[in-house]
């Protein structure tokens, strides 16, 4: 565990970001609310490096997290639906240069 000005400097950074490697891939592995109202106990792991975290954040910080994952999730969606079409885009290619070439005949589909 970090001393209290650290842990203020890791939340102004923002809880995605690796306070050991700067990664801004830090992921949520387990949270449970802690003690009193609006805390929350939080597990991270950093996949880069291994860092790895056990520490209360106020619900604001873990609503910025949010935030970021939510982003990080989109950004990933975006980047699978771009390739599932460049994909899709090859495989119709490749088939209507077959069918061109005559490379493809009724009996193929029996």
């Amino acid at each position: 565990m970090r001393d209290a000005g650290t842990h203020q400097t890791q939340t102004d950074l923002g809880l995605h970001v690796c306070p050991s490697c700067s990664s801004v891939l830090v992921q949520p592995t387990c949270w449970e609310q802690a003690g009193d109202r609006g805390h929350w106990r939080l597990w991270r792991r950093c996949p880069e490096c291994e860092w790895h975290s056990d520490e209360v954040h106020a619900e604001a910080a873990i609503d910025a997290f949010d935030e970021e994952l939510d982003l990080g999730t989109r950004a990933l969606s975006d980047v699978l639906k771009a390739l599932e079409h460049e994909n899709m885009q090859f495989v119709l290619d490749t088939f209507s240069a077959a069918l061109d070439a005559d490379l493809i005949s009724a009996d193929d589909f029996r």
